[in-house]
Protein backbone atom coordinates (compact mmCIF):
# COMPACT_ATOMS: atom_id res chain seq x y z
CA UNK A 1 0.00 0.00 0.00
CA UNK A 2 1.40 3.31 -0.79
CA UNK A 3 1.20 6.21 1.34
CA UNK A 4 0.62 9.80 -0.11
CA UNK A 5 3.44 11.47 2.83
CA UNK A 6 1.99 15.01 1.68
CA UNK A 7 -1.00 14.16 3.01
CA UNK A 8 0.51 14.42 6.98
CA UNK A 9 2.16 17.59 6.25
CA UNK A 10 0.04 20.26 7.94
CA UNK A 11 -0.07 24.04 6.21
CA UNK A 12 1.43 26.40 8.57
CA UNK A 13 -1.61 28.64 7.87
CA UNK A 14 -3.32 26.31 10.24
CA UNK A 15 -0.61 27.33 13.15
CA UNK A 16 -1.43 30.74 12.56
CA UNK A 17 -4.36 32.26 15.04
CA UNK A 18 -5.59 35.54 13.79
CA UNK A 19 -6.96 38.23 16.13
CA UNK A 20 -10.03 40.56 15.86
CA UNK A 21 -9.37 42.77 12.25
CA UNK A 22 -6.15 40.41 11.53
CA UNK A 23 -5.19 39.02 8.52
CA UNK A 24 -2.06 37.57 6.74
CA UNK A 25 -0.36 39.72 4.53
CA UNK A 26 2.41 37.72 2.75
CA UNK A 27 5.09 35.29 3.78
CA UNK A 28 8.72 34.33 3.33
CA UNK A 29 10.10 30.84 4.04
CA UNK A 30 13.65 30.52 5.14
CA UNK A 31 16.01 29.76 8.41
CA UNK A 32 15.89 31.92 11.72
CA UNK A 33 19.40 31.97 12.93
CA UNK A 34 19.78 31.24 16.73
CA UNK A 35 23.08 32.06 18.58
CA UNK A 36 23.70 29.93 21.92
CA UNK A 37 27.12 29.52 24.05
CA UNK A 38 28.82 26.04 24.74
CA UNK A 39 31.48 24.97 26.70
CA UNK A 40 34.14 23.47 25.38
CA UNK A 41 36.43 20.95 26.83
CA UNK A 42 40.36 20.78 25.69
CA UNK A 43 43.53 19.19 26.26
CA UNK A 44 44.31 15.40 26.70
CA UNK A 45 45.98 15.72 30.91
CA UNK A 46 45.47 18.99 31.44
CA UNK A 47 41.51 19.80 31.30
CA UNK A 48 40.88 23.16 29.94
CA UNK A 49 37.03 24.56 29.39
CA UNK A 50 36.40 27.59 27.04
CA UNK A 51 33.17 28.93 26.37
CA UNK A 52 31.68 29.35 22.42
CA UNK A 53 29.51 30.66 20.79
CA UNK A 54 27.78 28.39 18.35
CA UNK A 55 25.28 29.21 15.70
CA UNK A 56 21.64 27.16 14.98
CA UNK A 57 19.46 27.33 11.96
CA UNK A 58 16.11 26.14 11.94
CA UNK A 59 14.07 25.98 8.72
CA UNK A 60 10.30 27.69 9.24
CA UNK A 61 8.44 30.75 7.77
CA UNK A 62 8.17 34.27 8.56
CA UNK A 63 4.66 35.14 8.41
CA UNK A 64 3.56 39.00 8.30
CA UNK A 65 -0.23 40.01 8.93
CA UNK A 66 -1.43 43.97 9.26
CA UNK A 67 -0.47 43.94 13.15
CA UNK A 68 2.13 41.62 13.86
CA UNK A 69 5.53 39.53 12.14
CA UNK A 70 5.82 36.21 13.50
CA UNK A 71 8.28 33.13 12.95
CA UNK A 72 6.75 29.43 13.16
CA UNK A 73 9.21 26.83 12.99
CA UNK A 74 8.70 23.93 11.16
CA UNK A 75 9.48 20.51 12.72
CA UNK A 76 9.32 17.16 11.69
CA UNK A 77 10.34 14.39 8.93
CA UNK A 78 7.78 12.56 7.64
CA UNK A 79 4.75 14.50 9.70
CA UNK A 80 5.81 18.20 9.62
CA UNK A 81 4.30 20.58 11.71
CA UNK A 82 4.79 24.25 12.38
CA UNK A 83 4.81 25.73 16.02
CA UNK A 84 5.07 29.74 16.65
CA UNK A 85 7.93 30.45 18.46
CA UNK A 86 7.95 34.59 19.12
CA UNK A 87 6.05 37.60 17.50
CA UNK A 88 6.39 40.73 17.01
CA UNK A 89 3.86 43.88 17.06
CA UNK A 90 4.62 45.67 13.84
CA UNK A 91 4.73 48.80 16.14
CA UNK A 92 7.38 47.69 17.60
CA UNK A 93 9.50 47.57 14.74
CA UNK A 94 12.77 49.88 14.67
CA UNK A 95 14.87 48.56 11.91
CA UNK A 96 15.65 46.18 9.08
CA UNK A 97 19.09 45.64 7.93
CA UNK A 98 21.29 42.70 5.73
CA UNK A 99 24.97 41.34 6.74
CA UNK A 100 27.07 38.68 5.49
CA UNK A 101 29.53 38.83 3.10
CA UNK A 102 28.66 35.54 1.37
CA UNK A 103 25.68 34.25 3.02
CA UNK A 104 22.78 37.15 3.32
CA UNK A 105 21.16 37.34 6.09
CA UNK A 106 18.10 40.16 6.81
CA UNK A 107 18.33 41.33 10.55
CA UNK A 108 14.68 42.31 11.89
CA UNK A 109 15.14 44.82 15.21
CA UNK A 110 12.65 45.61 17.89
CA UNK A 111 12.53 46.92 21.36
CA UNK A 112 13.27 43.23 22.26
CA UNK A 113 16.53 42.48 20.17
CA UNK A 114 17.50 41.26 16.88
CA UNK A 115 15.93 38.73 14.72
CA UNK A 116 18.15 36.98 12.32
CA UNK A 117 17.09 35.39 8.73
CA UNK A 118 17.75 33.39 5.70
CA UNK A 119 14.66 34.12 3.62
CA UNK A 120 14.28 32.62 0.28
CA UNK A 121 14.65 35.19 -2.48
CA UNK A 122 15.03 37.94 -0.38
CA UNK A 123 19.13 38.90 -1.04
CA UNK A 124 20.37 42.32 -1.81
CA UNK A 125 18.81 42.85 -4.67
CA UNK A 126 15.52 42.51 -3.15
CA UNK A 127 15.98 44.08 0.30
CA UNK A 128 14.63 48.06 -0.46
CA UNK A 129 11.26 46.51 -1.57
CA UNK A 130 11.23 43.43 1.29
CA UNK A 131 11.91 46.59 3.66
CA UNK A 132 9.20 48.71 2.03
CA UNK A 133 6.41 46.11 1.63
CA UNK A 134 7.13 45.50 5.69
CA UNK A 135 7.43 49.22 6.51
CA UNK A 136 4.32 50.34 4.63
CA UNK A 137 2.66 47.61 6.79
CA UNK A 138 4.02 48.79 10.09
CA UNK A 139 2.75 52.55 8.92
CA UNK A 140 -0.44 51.33 8.56
CA UNK A 141 -0.82 49.44 11.85
CA UNK A 142 0.48 52.75 13.68
CA UNK A 143 -2.53 54.59 11.80
CA UNK A 144 -4.90 52.23 12.64
CA UNK A 145 -3.61 52.32 16.31
CA UNK A 146 -3.88 56.04 16.64
CA UNK A 147 -7.36 55.98 15.23
CA UNK A 148 -8.68 53.45 17.54
CA UNK A 149 -7.65 55.39 20.22
CA UNK A 150 -8.70 58.54 18.91
CA UNK A 151 -11.85 56.76 19.02
CA UNK A 152 -12.25 55.62 22.28
CA UNK A 153 -11.17 59.34 23.21
CA UNK A 154 -14.27 60.24 21.84
CA UNK A 155 -16.52 57.88 22.47
CA UNK A 156 -15.58 58.75 26.55
CA UNK A 157 -16.10 62.70 25.80
CA UNK A 158 -20.13 61.93 23.99
CA UNK A 159 -22.55 60.42 25.40
CA UNK A 160 -26.42 60.13 24.78
CA UNK A 161 -27.30 62.77 27.01
CA UNK A 162 -25.51 65.09 25.33
CA UNK A 163 -26.74 63.80 21.45
CA UNK A 164 -30.27 64.35 22.59
CA UNK A 165 -29.25 68.09 23.48
CA UNK A 166 -27.62 68.61 20.26
CA UNK A 167 -30.48 66.85 18.32
CA UNK A 168 -33.19 69.05 20.18
CA UNK A 169 -31.42 72.38 19.30
CA UNK A 170 -31.59 71.54 15.95
CA UNK A 171 -35.35 70.51 15.96
CA UNK A 172 -34.70 67.06 15.10
CA UNK A 173 -36.73 64.49 17.61
CA UNK A 174 -35.55 60.85 17.71
CA UNK A 175 -36.25 57.83 20.16
CA UNK A 176 -35.86 54.97 18.77
CA UNK A 177 -33.05 53.97 15.93
CA UNK A 178 -32.44 51.22 13.75
CA UNK A 179 -28.95 49.05 14.54
CA UNK A 180 -26.20 49.46 11.71
CA UNK A 181 -25.71 45.88 12.03
CA UNK A 182 -29.27 43.97 11.96
CA UNK A 183 -31.73 47.11 11.94
CA UNK A 184 -33.86 46.13 15.12
CA UNK A 185 -35.30 49.41 16.45
CA UNK A 186 -33.34 50.26 19.67
CA UNK A 187 -34.54 52.75 22.31
CA UNK A 188 -32.19 55.74 22.87
CA UNK A 189 -30.92 55.67 26.05
CA UNK A 190 -30.76 58.76 28.46
CA UNK A 191 -27.16 58.78 29.33
CA UNK A 192 -23.74 56.46 28.55
CA UNK A 193 -21.93 56.12 26.08
CA UNK A 194 -22.85 53.10 24.43
CA UNK A 195 -25.71 50.84 24.34
CA UNK A 196 -26.32 46.91 23.29
CA UNK A 197 -28.81 46.15 20.53
CA UNK A 198 -31.75 44.09 22.14
CA UNK A 199 -31.94 42.17 18.85
CA UNK A 200 -28.11 41.26 17.97
CA UNK A 201 -26.24 42.60 20.70
CA UNK A 202 -24.10 44.77 18.74
CA UNK A 203 -22.53 47.61 20.40
CA UNK A 204 -23.95 50.87 19.00
CA UNK A 205 -21.44 53.96 20.42
CA UNK A 206 -23.03 57.86 20.95
CA UNK A 207 -20.27 58.70 18.64
CA UNK A 208 -21.63 56.79 15.95
CA UNK A 209 -25.18 57.88 16.00
CA UNK A 210 -23.20 61.33 15.99
CA UNK A 211 -21.73 60.92 13.17
CA UNK A 212 -24.98 59.89 11.12
CA UNK A 213 -27.14 62.34 12.72
CA UNK A 214 -25.01 65.46 12.10
CA UNK A 215 -25.29 65.93 8.61
CA UNK A 216 -29.36 66.52 9.57
CA UNK A 217 -29.23 68.50 12.03
CA UNK A 218 -26.29 70.93 10.49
Amino acid sequence: MTIDLWCVVLSWENSVYLKDGEKIVCNWFGNCEASHTIVVQRGRYVKRHRAQEVKERKRGVLVLTNQRMMWLEERGIFGKSFHAIFEMPLEHLKGISMGGAIMKYVSITDAEGEQVFHLDGVGARELESFKKFVFDQAEARKRSLADEKKKERVHVLLDFSFLKNYMEKGGLMMQTFKCPECGAPTKLPESGNEVKCGHCGNTIYAQDIFEKVKGLVG
